[in-house]
């Protein structure tokens, strides 16, 4: 069928390669890349994936929250970091398997982009979340279709 709606695809980001242990309940950044025109092509969403590791097996109904942080928004000044008490700019979940400890990879599919941001993770779990982890971002966006 000529011009359906389709994705197009950039190259994987690797927003952080080798995240530190994270405790329940923590937030941490993922800081090894933010996102710009230059590595997103201002493109609209992406497809996050986290791969990581558990202490111990998870419970029953838990997961690892992500958030954007908008950078340079007004000039140079970007928006607070998202923590405990600033939960803002929540964009998906990871939800995690009960039982899980081992070495997995979950998706959290088109999850909103902006101009220039970063991400922060939110650990839902009752377990700390091990060394290791990684985030990595796929961005997209819609093109019709030959």
């Amino acid at each position: 069928m000529a011009n359906e709606c389709k994705y197009a695809y950039a190259s994987q980001v690797t927003l952080e390669a080798n995240g530190a242990s994270t405790a329940a309940a923590a937030f941490v950044e993922a800081n090894d890349a933010a996102l710009s025109s230059a590595n997103h092509y201002d493109y609209p969403l992406g497809d996050l994936v986290l791969a990581c590791a558990f202490g111990a097996a998870v419970g029953s109904n838990k997961v690892v929250n992500l958030y954007r942080r908008d950078l340079n928004i007004d000039g140079t000044n970007d928006a607070p970091v998202p923590s405990a008490s600033y939960e803002s700019l929540y964009v998906g979940s990871f939800v995690i398997p009960n039982g899980a400890s081992a070495t997995d990879y979950y998706p959290c599919p088109c999850v909103p982009l902006s101009k220039e941001c970063s991400f922060y993770l939110k650990n839902g779990t009752d377990q700390t979340m091990s060394t290791g982890w990684t985030l990595k971002v796929t961005p997209k966006t819609y093109v019709p279709g030959a």
